[in-house]
């Protein structure tokens, strides 16, 4: 199935993904904290790759349907141990 990520940035750090997967389309809204990216530890990295990356990274474990539509990145470090080296990796940092 065909996925397409659309990143639109909104105001610093702070962005709307539009995510088209199959037929459902669906909107996000993912605000970057400075918490967050202090504990990604990636020098400068680009916030729309960044929002694109964690949106994906979101998708190979659920639709598209099942993304929170307020998407806060700090919360998913908690909850998920794999999420920061995975970002990482994916940003070509690790």
């Amino acid at each position: 199935m065909s996925t397409n990520v659309h990143i639109t940035p909104m105001a610093d750090n702070e962005y709307a993904a539009e995510v088209r997967e199959g037929t459902e389309t669906t909107n996000h809204h993912v605000v970057l904290s400075q918490d967050f990216l202090d504990d990604l530890a990636v020098p400068e990295p680009d916030g729309a790759t960044l929002v694109e990356e964690i949106i994906r990274y979101l998708l190979d474990r659920e639709p598209n349907t099942s993304v929170p539509h307020e998407l806060d990145p700090a919360a998913l470090v908690g909850q998920d141990a794999e999420f920061l080296p995975e970002l990482r990796r994916r940003l070509g940092a690790e």
